[in-house]
């Protein structure tokens, strides 16, 4: 069937205005037959397909807002909560005859929505309607592909595939209608099978109201004769309840006077309660005034303690360092006279050098005579020196090189060992630093080891004292709190032990049954109790609900004592009928079992007559100490119900209930007399105890004087600690120089081994020259020594030269030594050695001074201390004494309150007395009152008498007995009273029994008359809804027909198309047939009912599910399904929003000119219309493969400066390829 032909036409261009991110009027266009509309990510280009979906009218929540305000360009939040903000929408729309029409949507201000067509406003129908005329369908958007609309069409199922089918076709339109038709036929069906059974029915009705109709006259007779005798019965149970009311009154009124006297005495013990408590009161006030005294005074008396242990350790620490500043005084003075000494000593030897120094110029002026010459000698000499200079001049120029080489090794080699004469002293001090350094370490050990030994000690003695302390405190508070809840307890436990509004009602309501009925003995807890206190709890478990169980004879009387619960609107009650309950016997042998256990019934005490009911409530259950043994017995072997002494709950079935549970406690608590005396000797007991537990303030003030003495020598380890720390870290470093300065001693050792040597060799040497230049000068001057008379010249001057050479040296040597001695006595002298000592001195002044102030202030708090010590001790008599006259009180209050109580308790039994009393006649005006509404519910008529009937009697109408019999008005017990009603009753039930053995229909002839009409009418209902069945059928068979025909139109249209494009979308240069599609119904019946099987296989790939197919596979087949698709709705244009996301390069370039031979005008007039439709596309895409095929761009950017986004247009046909 060839696809549905859409008007010709296309986009023309877009105006806009404060729609999303475009600010103010843009017009994006011309649209070209193919237009990709490109720009970076965020520009806006999905908000221009949105706006180009937004005039087409699709939906808000489709355009990624939650309303239409949302659509409208906002800088701000500021602006956008501005009110009477608009923008519109407008496409320009081109037929191919030339025709412009302007399609135009606007966001009023009020957030609704107003459409124009051509300037005109219209409604969304017609606008809806021009819209579908030229192909555009909005509910399918068969014009547009959103972003992610690909993936989602890839990811489809069957059943998503046929709903899009049938969205496409139009048969979902018909979808509402069909399902509501076979609901209808449905419905119709049904409707016509009841009525058919309707018409069974009747007949048979019909048969039996013939019957029923002779029934009903025998019946009305009967029930007239049961009136009468209902009349006579309660005429004769209202007499019996006036009687005991009368009664009733009179006991009332002689309970009340009694009460009225023990309440007087109640009153009177009271008082005098209350008088000894007003003097109680001013006792416990004085207490409570001596401990506050004494709280306080314990306190500072807890602050002078720690303060006078650090004034002792301050006073030690004085002591200490004013001895030792004394010592250091006098090791300073015998320094200063040592000083002193040494200056007169340097005095002495700077005299000595000044002397040796005059003698030595003297020596020198002695010796500086020469030897006498003439001057033709002079000249000579001069001449001959010349020559013998020129002579040895080359072996003078050896021996001065020699020379100051030997003088350069000669330094070096004094310099040499000066360094090492140092290096030997350092090694010398630094042996001694050590040394003393050990000795001060083995100090510090032995003194640490002792401290440490010390404070271990003391740390013991703390820790010990402490758990003492803590011990007391605890043992304290614990004895406190015990006596504090005892003290809540006896107060409770003096009033009334049924206090318990529930428990009140319930034993005034047995109180009552026990009076009204013959045959109740009493509750359970009332009947029996346990033979010892420890077993109070078990057997309150193992009893459970039964507890408060009431014991009555036989089981009528238990079902009149529930009528009269139910009547007077009491708390249910569970009953024990002796007579009928069922009990199981006990079993022998588990009397006879190991341990502790025993039979629950055998600790119970009870009385015989009550045996059955006992051993309905407990059963075989067993009673032992522990919850081992109770395991064993309930979970090995054999199983039994076994409960602990402490309460908890070992089933058969396994369970296990236990814990605290203040219900059961308090119920057990019933069967203990004595708790009251037991409380009393326990709080005695406590109040020993906390007596004996002492004192809690002298435990800290001990505890404090050991902390302090801990604090104290921890502080001294930890001085000993840094020394120790600082002897270990310098000695290291002392060690390692003593090394280096061991290597450094063997290296210059070697080197002046070396050195001296060198010296040695270079001496040789100079005296070998010296020789020569000897020799040579001693040849040259021999003659001339001859002439002058002396034996050799030469020598004569080197002897000369040598003695001033001398002298020079020891002149050198004096003057040094002489500047040195005279620096070092001006350096003594200066140095001040007194300044020491002073300071010293005027620190012992100030640490004598503090120690005196520091004793003064020791004395003070010690005079405090004894002085708050006296007062704590007063203080303490005079609260012994309060407490002793508060205690002779208290005796006094209890003695009356024990007086009070018993008033109360009597008090309490009268109330329930009267209580019972007023309740039995309320119950018996109840009753009365019941009786009436009973006749006049039954329409029974009571004789009258007929002077009260005429008075207005708030109590009720004044009956008549008269009708009576004489022997029913005489006075009866009640078991014959009893037995008169039995006799009544029978005769009533026997009368009712015969009536309820007809149970006629009365209306029978109404009836049947009736059912012959209704049947009439039924029939004719058949009939009408046998011919709504087939209008219905026909119906829906119709609507069936068309949508299957839509559906299967659109179906097969998309079935034969789908291969073709799916080949032109993967067929390559490599793959000319491309790949294979199809699609297949899973149901060709009714196929919109059930799902469409999409397969596609890719080039030379086998067949595969779509979930296996890669991304890029995927997004082709699905691109091939919604173009199939397009092809049978066919719109002028078709908007794509980033479809080749997922695709590769070859993928993006077939899907482009795919479109492209779909799009372009040329490519579209040569195409066969079985391949499709030609239609505009306008794609947005960020692949240049893609776009670079598209005829115009329309390019999105971001404008930086006015915030919005801006498009620009570009025509490609003119770059057309060639």
């Amino acid at each position: 069937m060839p696809a549905i032909q859409s008007p010709p036409g296309r986009i023309l261009q877009l105006e806009m205005e404060n729609f999303k991110s475009y600010k103010g009027h843009q017009l994006v266009g011309p649209f070209m037959d193919f237009t990709a509309i490109i720009g970076p990510n965020g520009a806006g280009k999905s908000n221009l397909m949105d706006a180009i979906s937004f005039v087409l009218g699709v939906r808000t929540g489709q355009l990624r807002g939650s309303q239409l305000k949302d659509l409208i360009y906002a800088f701000d939040d500021r602006e956008k909560e501005q009110r009477g903000r608009r923008a519109f929408v407008r496409l320009v729309y081109l037929l191919d005859d030339g025709v412009e029409l302007r399609f135009t949507r606007t966001i009023t201000s009020s957030g609704g929505s107003e459409y124009r067509i051509d300037n005109r406003v219209v409604n969304w129908e017609e606008y809806n309607g021009k819209l579908k005329s030229i192909g555009i369908l909005v509910k399918a958007r068969n014009f547009l592909v959103f972003q992610g609309d690909v993936e989602s069409v890839a990811s489809k199922n069957s059943k998503e595939l046929t709903g899009l089918i049938e969205q496409i076709s139009g048969s979902d339109e018909l979808k509402k209608e069909y399902e509501e038709l076979e609901e209808k036929k449905a419905i119709a069906e049904e409707k016509a099978a009841l009525i058919y059974q309707k018409k069974k029915t009747i007949g048979a009705e019909k048969k039996l109201k013939k019957a029923q109709k002779e029934e009903a006259e025998k019946h009305l007779r009967l029930q007239e004769e049961l009136k009468a005798l209902k009349r006579e019965h309660f005429l004769w149970q209202l007499y019996n309840i006036e009687n005991d009311i009368e009664k009733a009154n009179e006991d009332v009124d002689a309970e009340k006077d009694s009460r009225r006297d023990v309440m007087a005495k109640l009153e009177k013990f009271e008082n005098e309660a209350r008088k000894r408590k007003v003097e109680q009161a001013k006792y416990l006030k004085e207490i409570a005034q001596r401990e506050k005294k004494i709280a306080e005074r314990s306190s500072k008396l807890g602050k002078y303690q720690p303060e006078l242990l650090r004034l002792k350790e301050e006073i030690a620490r004085i002591k200490s360092k004013i001895e030792s500043s004394r010592k250091e005084v006098d090791k300073r003075k015998k320094e200063k006279g040592k000083h002193s000494k040494e200056i007169e000593q340097m005095q002495k030897s700077i005299k000595d050098l000044n002397e040796k120094m005059n003698e030595l110029n003297e020596r020198r002026q002695d010796s500086s005579g020469k030897l006498p010459m003439l001057d033709s000698q002079l000249q000579e000499y001069f001449r001959i020196k010349e020559e013998a200079g020129m002579k040895t001049i080359k072996l003078r120029d050896e021996k001065e090189v020699l020379d100051r080489q030997y003088h350069t090794d000669l330094e070096a080699l004094r310099n040499l060992e000066e360094n090492y004469q140092q290096l030997i002293n350092r090694e010398t001090d630094l042996d001694e630093q050590i040394e003393r350094m050990k000795s001060r370490q083995k100090e510090i050990e032995d003194s640490s080891s002792e401290y440490k030994n010390e404070t271990t000690s003391l740390k013991k003695q703390l820790r010990a004292l402490q758990e003492k302390h803590r011990d007391a405190r605890n043992a304290s508070e614990k004895l406190k709190t015990r006596i504090a809840e005892l003290e809540d307890q006896l107060s409770d436990l003096t009033a009334e032990r049924y206090e318990n509004e529930r428990d009140s009602r319930l034993t005034q309501a047995v109180e009552s049954l026990k009076r009204l009925f013959q045959g109740v003995h009493g509750r359970m807890t009332d009947l029996c109790r346990p033979n010892r206190k420890k077993y109070n709890l078990a057997v309150t478990v193992a009893m459970g609900r039964f507890m408060d169980a009431v014991v009555v004879e036989d089981e009528s009387t238990g079902k009149d004592c529930i009528k009269y619960l139910k009547e007077q609107r009491l708390p249910p009650m569970t009953f024990i009928p002796l007579q009928s309950v069922r009990v199981k016997p006990v079993l022998e042998r588990l009397r006879n079992l190991d341990g502790t256990a025993k039979l629950a019934f055998d600790v119970i005490q009870f009385d015989p007559e009550l045996e059955k009911a006992v051993l309905f409530a407990v059963g075989n259950t067993l009673v032992c100490d522990d919850l081992d043994e109770a395991k064993r017995l309930s979970w090995t072997g054999e199983r039994f119900k076994v409960v602990t002494v402490d309460g908890i709950l070992l089933t058969k079935a396994g369970t296990m209930t236990g814990g605290t549970s203040g219900g059961m406690e308090a119920k057990s608590n019933k069967w203990d007399d004595k708790k009251i005396e037991g409380l009393m000797k326990k709080k005695e007991e406590y109040e020993l105890e906390l007596e004996k537990v002492g004192s809690i303030r002298d435990m800290q003030i001990k505890e404090s004087e050991i902390s302090g003495k801990i604090s104290g020598l921890e502080k001294k380890i930890q001085y000993a600690e840094i020394e120790k720390k600082s002897i270990n870290d310098k000695l290291p470093h002392l060690e390692q120089e003593k090394r280096n300065i061991a290597d450094e001693s063997r290296r210059i050792n070697v080197e002046l081994s070396k050195s001296r040597a060198e010296v040695d060799k270079r001496n040789t040497e100079i005296r070998k020259l010296e020789k020569r230049i000897n020799e040579i000068v001693d040849r040259i001057y021999r003659d001339f020594s001859q002439s002058v008379g002396v034996a050799n010249i030469r020598e004569y001057e080197e002897k000369q030269l040598k003695e001033a050479q001398e002298v020079a040296e020891e002149r050198l040597n004096l003057s040094n030594q002489l500047a040195k001695l005279k620096y070092q006595v001006e350096y003594e002298q200066n140095r001040d050695v007194g300044s020491r000592i002073r300071k010293l001195e005027s620190s012992i002044g100030s640490l004598e001074t503090d120690l005196e102030n520091i004793q003064k202030r020791k004395s003070e708090l010690k005079e405090l201390t004894e002085k708050a010590t006296n007062e704590i001790n007063n203080w303490k008599k005079e609260m012994g004494e309060c407490k002793q006259k508060a205690e002779e009180y208290e005796k006094e209050i209890l003695d009356w309150k024990k007086q009070a109580s018993q008033a109360t308790t009597s008090i309490t039994k009268l109330n329930r007395q009267i209580n019972s009393k007023e309740t039995q006649i309320e119950q018996l005006i109840s009753q009365k009152q019941e009786i009436v509404e009973q006749c006049e519910l039954e329409r029974i008529a009571l004789p009258v008498l007929a002077d009260a009937a005429e008075e207005d009697d708030s109590d009720g109408p004044q009956f008549d007995f008269s009708e009576l019999d004489r022997a029913h008005l005489q006075e009866r017990r009640p078991s014959a009273r009893d037995k008169m009603d039995a006799e009544f009753r029978q005769k009533i039930e026997s009368k009712s029994s015969e009536i309820e053995r007809t149970a006629p229909n009365l209306r029978a002839l109404d009836q049947y008359e009736a059912i012959q009409e209704k049947e009439k009418q039924v029939s004719q209902e058949f009939e009408a809804a046998r011919k709504e069945e087939k209008q219905v059928a026909d119906a829906y068979n119709a609507v069936k027909q068309k949508r299957y025909e839509l559906f299967m139109e659109a179906f097969n249209h998309i079935s034969n198309i789908i291969d073709k494009i799916y080949k032109q979308l993967t067929k390559s240069n490599t793959h000319q047939l491309g790949g294979t599609a199809y699609l297949n119904l899973e149901n060709e019946d009714d196929p919109f009912l059930h799902g469409i099987k999409y397969t596609t296989m890719p080039p030379t790939k086998r067949f595969r599910d779509m979930e296996q197919l890669s991304g890029g596979e995927k997004t082709v087949a699905a691109l091939a399904l919604l173009f199939s698709i397009h092809s049978y709705r066919p719109s002028p244009f078709f908007i794509l929003d980033e479809v080749d996301a997922a695709l590769d390069n070859l993928n993006v370039a077939k899907v482009a000119q795919f479109i492209r031979s779909k799009s372009c005008q040329a490519a579209r007039d040569n195409q066969d219309a079985e391949d499709g439709h030609g239609f505009q596309s306008i794609v947005i895409s960020l692949k240049d493969s893609f776009y670079d095929k598209a005829e115009a761009l329309v390019g999105v950017y971001r404008d930086v400066d006015k915030s919005c986004s801006s498009t620009m247009s570009f025509d490609l046909r003119n770059y057309a390829e060639s």
